[in-house]
């Protein structure tokens, strides 16, 4: 399913729950978060880890098979109780629920407060972060324009939001 395609299908989910995600528009589809990925400076070396996504906590959270618990960097989604949470949680699990993932540093931090790691998700060669903003279920945030430090992937999400 292309980018579009699911971000009118959300979107039609989304009016009928009577809320709207942050940044969906009826706009044309965006560049997808495959051909902003390949703009970005970061490349993956081997320091990447991967494993397989056994839960998806919330838009911009995931468990990861030997691993731990991830937070997805450069990205907000709303959280449990507030609109869009469901849509958001669901988008995200469509993407990597039981999928090998990388898992991809460019955090100034390894870990943020509450002990998750700070990571890029990446399914293949889509960004599931970037994938999310396009979708308007995340924004880009905790960024240099938040007082986190830059990350490599800053510019194509905010450009994506």
């Amino acid at each position: 399913m292309t980018s579009g395609v699911r971000a009118a299908a959300a979107l039609g989910l989304v009016v009928l729950a009577g809320c709207t995600p942050a940044g969906v528009t009826t706009d044309p589809p965006r560049a997808s978060s495959q051909a902003l990925l390949s703009e970005s400076p970061w490349r993956p070396d081997s320091a990447a880890e991967s494993g397989i996504v056994t839960n998806v906590v919330d838009g911009d959270t995931l468990d990861v098979q030997g691993v731990g618990r991830i937070r997805v960097i450069g990205i907000d989604t709303p959280e449990r109780g507030e609109c869009g949470f469901e849509s958001a949680t669901q988008a995200m699990s469509v993407l990597v629920l039981g999928r090998q993932v990388s898992l991809l540093p460019g955090a100034t931090e390894d870990a943020d407060r509450y002990g998750r790691l700070l990571r890029y998700v990446d399914v293949g060669s889509t960004d599931a972060g970037l994938s999310l903003i396009e979708d308007g279920w995340a924004i880009a945030r905790y960024d240099s324009r938040d007082g986190y430090g830059r990350h490599p992937r800053e510019s194509a999400y905010v450009r994506a939001d």
